[in-house]
């Protein structure tokens, strides 16, 4: 049976030569992991639970295993961190970003997540925070969970030693952020691990009575906007905030790959 959550052929083929070969020795493989990056979307897309996968995906243990083992080993990250590439060069840009918008969101947790979660006290929300970092197309560049309170610069400063993994002496620019990450200490941060200028894209007060967007930050507002596309991602379900990551990142590959092979079947 197909899914509306399956992959196209030049899709897969973004994907397949950046997993890696089975181990050396012991039984050959006999999983297809085409239809484990299937399973996998399906889950982020339509919010069900492991078990609750159907039953023509590979058993959800396996999938589950392979989830985990991905995250773990840097797979998913290197998948992710090439789709931006891939997805800059098309839309006519260096693959290396000059600017990136940086911005958090609390969300609730599922009832099964009892560590790792806090009261976000602005926000009035109990759960968990996402800290992101986007490109000015809004792709995901880097991203943290962490407890809904914990401060926007703690959040913001792991997710800016992430970025400087990837793009250190690329030529980013310049980092926005709204007045949450102001400050001479966390600018000092930003030059120190990126190289770049911080700005404070500051609101423009209440004399406006519609919805006016600041300056970049609406970029990185919207990318948030697009996981809300994500049954999975409504709430974090997830135990080991690992795995919100790693769901976030699935997403981000999701909708990368939507971008870079649209589907002929108009899905969503």
């Amino acid at each position: 049976m197909s899914y509306h959550t399956d992959l196209s052929d030049q899709q897969w083929a973004l994907i397949e030569p950046l997993l890696p070969d089975a181990l050396w020795g012991g039984r050959p493989r006999t999983t297809d992991l085409r239809r484990v990056v299937e399973a996998i979307m399906y889950l982020i897309k339509t919010g069900c639970q492991w078990r609750l996968l159907p039953a023509d995906f590979p058993p959800w243990q396996t999938v589950y295993v392979y989830f985990r083992k991905w995250n773990r080993d840097g797979t998913l990250r290197k998948v992710q961190q090439r789709l931006v590439r891939n997805v800059r060069r098309k839309e006519g840009k260096r693959s290396d970003p000059t600017i990136a918008i940086l911005d958090s969101q609390s969300v609730k947790t599922g009832k099964m997540v009892s560590a790792e979660k806090g009261y976000d006290g602005g926000k009035r929300v109990k759960g968990r925070k996402r800290h992101i970092a986007v490109d000015i197309l809004g792709l995901p560049l880097a991203m943290s969970v962490t407890s809904a309170n914990t401060h926007d610069k703690v959040g913001g400063r792991r997710v800016i030693e992430r970025v400087s993994r990837l793009v250190k002496g690329r030529g980013l620019k310049k980092v926005y952020a709204d007045g949450g990450y102001a400050g001479a200490p966390f600018k000092k941060i930003v030059k120190d691990a990126l190289g770049a200028r911080m700005q404070v894209s500051k609101g423009i007060g209440q004399k406006y009575k519609r919805f006016v967007p600041i300056a970049k930050r609406w970029v990185v507002e919207r990318t948030f906007a697009w996981f809300g596309d994500y049954r999975r991602l409504d709430k974090d379900q997830e135990r080991l905030t690992c795995n919100s990551v790693a769901m976030l990142r699935w997403a981000s590959v999701s909708m990368m790959l939507r971008r870079l092979a649209p589907n002929p079947i108009p899905i969503w």
